[in-house]
C-alpha cells in the first residue's frame, strides 16, 4: 500500500521510501510542446511563403493547388488585409502583407516558445 505525498514522493505505508523523477517527464514535454510549437508555426510560415511566390509568378488563380494553399492560409491572413496596397504589374501580385504576415507569426512563435521555458523549464 502507498501514499503520495505534498512533496511528490511516494511514500510506502508498509516498506522504505521511494522517490519518482517528475523533472524528466516534464522537461521531456516541455521540449516536445516547444517542438511541436516551432514546427506548427514553421508550415504556416512555409504556406504563407508559397502562396506569395504562387502569387508573384502569376500562377492560375484557379488551379486546385493554388486554391488549397489559397484556402489554407486566407484565415491567417485575413487581419493583414489592407494593410499595406497591393501591387500588380501584368497578372504578377505583390503582397507585402504576406511578408509582414510570416516575420508577425514567427515572433508569436518565438515568443510562445520563449514563455513555455520561462514558464516550464527548471533551473539547473
Amino acid at each position: 500500500m502507498t501514499q503520495v505525498t505534498d512533496t511528490g514522493r511516494v511514500r510506502s505505508v508498509t516498506g522504505p521510501n521511494i522517490t519518482i523523477e517528475y523533472e524528466r517527464v516534464d522537461q521531456e514535454i516541455l521540449n516536445r510542446l516547444t517542438r511541436l510549437t516551432r514546427l506548427g508555426f514553421g508550415v504556416l510560415n512555409s504556406l504563407i511563403l508559397l502562396r506569395y511566390f504562387l502569387k508573384m509568378m502569376g500562377a492560375n488563380p484557379a488551379n486546385p493547388f493554388a486554391l488549397l494553399i489559397n484556402s489554407t492560409t486566407d484565415p491567417f491572413l485575413s487581419m493583414f488585409k489592407g494593410l499595406i496596397q497591393t501591387l500588380t504589374y501584368r497578372g504578377i501580385v505583390f503582397e507585402f502583407t504576406d511578408l509582414i504576415a510570416i516575420v508577425v507569426f514567427g515572433m508569436i512563435g518565438w515568443i510562445i516558445v520563449q514563455l513555455l521555458r520561462i514558464m516550464f523549464a527548471r533551473s539547473k
